[in-house]
């Protein structure tokens, strides 16, 4: 299945009112019992159970951010994929992946794999963004 990307209604506000530090960004994962409601505010408004263990921590993993300018005047926001070693057990499975920033626990977007991911122990579980990014705003 495809992976998607959704973003909560207030992300582009946050961004425009410059209240979220990129530096500050994390990615939770879900169980398929989570579900996407673009009103959540908060990671405390999350539905379902979050993932982690055995080498993926509780509250998510730091995730790295870039914005560059495409084209002439177009912006993407860009997430570098994100690899983690299961060790001691396996990650998963999960079915999403939000990212938040950490200041205020505030949600941004879900990164939905489109089925349960499993990575057994010595495996990586990757987290691999489509090279359009998370996100792009685009002059008309």
């Amino acid at each position: 299945m495809a992976v998607t990307v959704q973003r909560y209604n207030h992300t582009r506000k946050l961004f425009w009112n410059q209240e979220v530090v990129i530096a500050n960004l994390k990615g939770r994962l879900g169980d398929s019992s989570s579900t996407f409601d673009a009103t959540d505010v908060t990671t405390a408004d999350l539905a379902g159970s979050e993932v982690s263990g055995n080498g993926w921590d509780a509250g998510g993993e730091p995730v790295t951010v870039t914005v560059t300018t495409v084209n002439t005047d177009d912006a993407m926001l860009d997430l570098a994929n994100l690899s983690i070693t299961a060790t001691g057990g396996s990650i998963g499975p999960a079915r999403v992946m939000d990212i938040y920033e950490t200041d205020n626990s505030k949600l941004l977007y879900r990164i939905d794999f489109g089925e349960d991911k499993t990575a057994g122990v010595g495996t990586d579980f990757l987290v691999a963004i489509d090279a359009n990014g998370l996100e792009r705003i685009v002059n008309v």
